[in-house]
C-alpha cells in the first residue's frame, strides 16, 4: 500500500469517554482494542458532576481507615474494568459539564479519536447531549460504539457523496482498517423520483452514477489492490435507510461517513446528514473527521 498522508494514519492519541456503567462497557473494551492494534496512547476521561470531588462519608471509622475520595474510587473501579495491562494508558477523572470536559481533554491531549458509548443517546432516532455536542465541535474523529467486539473491524462500509472530504474517509479507512472488507456506497436522493424518472432515464442515470462512483474510486490514492477490493455501490432513497439496510442485510460491522468541523447553523440550515446517519445505524458508527 502506498505511505498514507500524516492525517490517514490510525490515531495515536484515544480518548474514551466513560460514566463508570455498563451502557460504556462496550466503548472501554472497543477502545482498548484499538489502543492495542495501532499502539496508540489510551486516555480514559470519568467526568464527575461538580461538588462530587468529597471523601466518601463514614461516621466512627477505626483509627487505620482513610475515606477514598469520589476520584479515587472512580480509578479503582476503571482498573478493575480494564482488567490486563493497556500500554500507554493514562486515567482522567475530573469535574464540571461532560460534553465540555471532554472536549477540552481531547483537545488538551492533542487526542486524534474520542470513543464513547451509543448508550448516551436517549432513544431510537435522537442523538444525546454529549454526542450531539462532540460532533458538533470536536476536532477529532469520533466512535460511536454500539457492538461487542469480536476482534478488529472485518466489514467497513464507507459512505460517499464524491467530495474530498469523503474521499479522505475512504482513504482513513483503509488504512486504519488494512485487514477489513471494505465496501463504497454513494445514496442519491431523488424526490419524486417516480413522477418524472422513467425506466429508460432511471438505467441511464444509474449508469452515470456507476461511472462517477468508478472515476472516484480511480482518482483515490489507494494501492491498486486495495482499490480493486472496494465493493461500489450506488442506491436511491435516504442515506440513513440504505446504509442501515445494507448493515443488516450484510452484517458489517461499522460504517464510516466524513465531514469537516461545522457549526450548529451548518446543521441547523443543511440539516446535517451525520445527524440523522449516527442513531439510525444499528452497528458502530465512525466519523471520521477531514482535515480542512
Amino acid at each position: 500500500m502506498n505511505d498514507p498522508v500524516p492525517s490517514a494514519l490510525p490515531p495515536q492519541r484515544i480518548l474514551l469517554a466513560t460514566d463508570l456503567s455498563s451502557r460504556c462497557d462496550r466503548a472501554l473494551d472497543r477502545a482498548v482494542q484499538l489502543a492495542r492494534q495501532w499502539q496508540a496512547t489510551l486516555h480514559v476521561v470519568h467526568v464527575l458532576a461538580p461538588g462530587n470531588e468529597g471523601s466518601w462519608p463514614t461516621t466512627a471509622a477505626p483509627s487505620w481507615r482513610h475515606a477514598p475520595t469520589t476520584a479515587a474510587m472512580a480509578e479503582r473501579q476503571l482498573r478493575r474494568d480494564l482488567g490486563g495491562d493497556v500500554p500507554g494508558l493514562l486515567l482522567h477523572v475530573t469535574e464540571g459539564d461532560p460534553a465540555a470536559t471532554l472536549l477540552d481533554a481531547a483537545t488538551r491531549e492533542r487526542c486524534d479519536l474520542i470513543v464513547l458509548g451509543a448508550g448516551e443517546m436517549p432513544a431510537q432516532g435522537t442523538l444525546g447531549h454529549v454526542t450531539e455536542y462532540l460532533l458538533r465541535k470536536s476536532p477529532a474523529s469520533l466512535l460511536v460504539v454500539r457492538e461487542r467486539p469480536h476482534g478488529a473491524y472485518a466489514h467497513v462500509l464507507v459512505g460517499t457523496d464524491f467530495t474530498a472530504e469523503s474521499r479522505h474517509g475512504l482513504i482513513a479507512s483503509a488504512h486504519w482498517f488494512p485487514t477489513a472488507r471494505l465496501a463504497l456506497m454513494h445514496v442519491l436522493d431523488i424526490p419524486y423520483k417516480s413522477l418524472w424518472l422513467d425506466a429508460g432515464h432511471g438505467e441511464e442515470l444509474a449508469r452515470m452514477e456507476m461511472a462517477t462512483m468508478q472515476s472516484f474510486l480511480a482518482d483515490t490514492p489507494l494501492a491498486a489492490e486495495v482499490r480493486a477490493q472496494v465493493l461500489p455501490l450506488v442506491e436511491h432513497g435516504h442515506p440513513e435507510v440504505m446504509l442501515r439496510e445494507y448493515v443488516v442485510e450484510k452484517e458489517a460491522d461499522l460504517v464510516v461517513i466524513s465531514a469537516f468541523r461545522r457549526g450548529l447553523a451548518f446543521h441547523l440550515l443543511v440539516g446535517g446528514t451525520s445527524r440523522r446517519i449516527v442513531p439510525a445505524i444499528p452497528t458502530d458508527v465512525l466519523l471520521v473527521r477531514a482535515p480542512a
